[in-house]
């Protein structure tokens, strides 16, 4: 099992997908690694993080003092460096020799295959096919379509179920009653600006007041119990 540390989400789904049958634990965060290497604690077999966060890792000493309170051993680390971290990679070149370094470069089709033959050089049980990676690695940062969350809820089958529960059917009736609600309330702000000059006028008006304090009052009701249902 490795664990990846990488903070930037399209280049962690890329480096994940270049050892496509490995199981890899993919994070972006200092808490997040800390979790997980205490979650999986033996089960680790290698260690790959982005350079500047590995850097501020073993800065804090965090990770050897919970790895000897667990009683295991430090994984093998693979810190992948890029574009502007030379300072950083001078640094562990001389204060973490344990250390293998990798450049990442998004734009380098020799990657995957130097990439591999560290992992390999690390964790020598990796399950890694080179082919795949090269395949993987030329279709590039592929953006993520978009989806629609009611079409999602259409595949997956909930939609269904909920719009026959009681809850989705208080959900129509609010839909419909809207723009009634809509027609009333400018009804009654065009009758507030004249004074009804007649009794069926101000019948009228009491009526319409009336539906409107119903509708209101429904509304309310569904509110509260959306509220509870939540």
């Amino acid at each position: 099992m490795i664990l990846l540390i990488e903070p930037n989400r399209k280049i962690r789904k890329r480096i994940c997908d270049l050892l496509s049958r490995e199981r890899i634990i993919a994070v972006g965060t200092y808490p997040e690694t800390l979790e997980m290497i205490a979650k999986f604690q033996k089960r680790l077999n290698l260690i790959i993080s982005n350079i500047r966060v590995l850097d501020d890792i073993l800065h804090r000493q965090t990770l050897f003092r919970l790895c000897e309170k667990l009683y295991i051993d430090i994984p093998p680390m693979l810190a992948i460096h890029r574009k502007g971290d030379d300072k950083i990679k001078r640094k562990f070149e001389e204060e973490y020799k344990e250390c293998e370094l990798i450049k990442y470069d998004g734009d380098d089709n020799s990657f995957p295959e130097r990439y591999i033959t560290a992992v390999k050089d690390l964790y020598p049980e990796v399950i890694a096919e080179i082919d795949k990676a090269n395949e993987s690695w030329l279709r590039g940062e592929e953006l993520e379509a978009a989806v629609d969350p009611r079409e999602w809820l259409v595949k997956e089958g909930f939609l269904d179920a909920f719009e026959s529960s009681k809850y989705g059917k208080m959900a129509k009736e609010l839909e419909q009653m809207l723009p009634l609600l809509k027609r009333m309330l400018a009804t009654a702000q065009s009758e507030e600006k004249t004074k009804p000059k007649t009794e069926q006028a101000r019948a009228n008006q009491k009526k319409h007041y009336s539906e409107l304090r119903k509708k209101l009052a429904s509304f309310v009701k569904y509110i509260k119990d959306l509220d509870a249902k939540t």
